[in-house]
């Protein structure tokens, strides 16, 4: 009888394990890309620790190193204090657009919400540090900048938000955009590594095409990208992580509030900036940005959150 009993019980195990087996669900692994509701492709940013930043004991070493590239520039330390402390950051993983936000794209969302078209301000002229800007300017009228698939510009940073909120999605924290432009490379200075200047087709800079246009700009010496005004979307190489034009072509929107002593407080885990300010964090470089300080993947920009011009556009992310 007790051998009965232990052939029964063997036998009802094996059966379990067995039904186990096909009704397990099977272990889906995340895709590297997807599409957003606005038909944005947009590429999985892993989970992870990044070291955000520069470390205070670099800015000496910096300071002689822009001062050699810049003799005649009014440079001091100073200059870097609002990107140290390096600190380590921890963020879930993210999806984030692999371009920036088309014109294309931009018009969808003024059709369907009624939304004010691009409007700010535009680059008239530029004498050396003097940039001459041209009020009132509507990008979607002038055939420089209203390409399908160039970034849209004028946008403010309400303007990004109220896309990002229509497409399902929101704008990237300061740290989540820094740990994306950096594409897995470890505390160097551009999204190509630490060289000055950058190699051949990186990305669209203040560049011999732009000093055409603009004689009097500062322009990288010897670059030439082919482009004066913003180039469409996806013209250059991507850096790590697949994505496009993370440094150069337009300034981008983060979520974050500037706050110049944050990271000496900013939390570990997925840090969303200060609770209030006064100017929003914006992240990237631009078209007529060609100095190597501010073509860093740590420099950190900022703008009164209304305030729209020619430069400045957005990507979004997407939890």
């Amino acid at each position: 009888m007790k051998v009965s009993v232990n052939i029964l019980f063997v036998f009802l195990l094996t059966s379990l394990i067995v039904i186990s087996s096909f009704t397990q669900p099977a272990t889906t692994e995340i895709p590297k890309t997807i599409i957003g509701k606005d038909g944005a492709e947009m590429v999985l940013i892993p989970a992870g620790d990044f070291q955000m930043g520069i470390d205070a004991k670099e800015i000496p070493e910096l300071f002689q190193w822009l001062k050699k590239l810049y003799p005649d520039s009014d440079i001091n330390d100073s200059w870097f204090l609002y990107e140290a402390p390096r600190h380590t950051v921890y963020l879930d993983a993210f999806y984030m657009d692999k371009y920036a936000v088309t014109n294309e794209q931009y018009r969808k969302f003024v059709q369907a919400t009624g939304h004010r078209e691009p409007q700010g301000v535009a680059l008239l002229s530029v004498d050396g540090d003097d940039y001459k800007l041209r009020p009132d300017f509507k990008p979607w009228s002038d055939n420089k900048y209203n390409g399908d698939k160039q970034p849209v510009v004028c946008v403010s940073y309400e303007d990004a938000k109220a896309y990002a909120e229509w497409a399902g999605k929101r704008l990237p924290t300061e740290a989540e955009w820094e740990k994306a432009a950096r594409g897995g490379l470890v505390e160097k200075r551009y999204p190509w590594g630490n060289d000055w200047s950058p190699p051949a087709k990186t990305g669209n800079f203040a560049d011999k095409a732009f000093k055409k246009i603009f004689p009097k700009a500062f322009s990288i010496t010897g670059y030439d990208d082919g482009y004066v005004y913003p180039a469409p979307v996806g013209s250059f190489k991507p850096n790590g992580y697949g994505l496009y034009d993370m440094t150069g072509n337009v300034w981008e929107w983060c979520a974050d509030w500037f706050g110049r002593g944050y990271y000496r407080r900013s939390s570990k885990e997925n840090p969303k900036g200060p609770d209030f300010g006064n100017l929003r964090v914006l992240r990237g470089g631009s078209w007529y940005y060609g100095d190597a300080f501010k073509l860093r993947v740590s420099y950190r920009y900022r703008n009164l959150p209304m305030r729209s011009n020619d430069s400045i556009g957005f990507r979004c992310v997407q939890d």
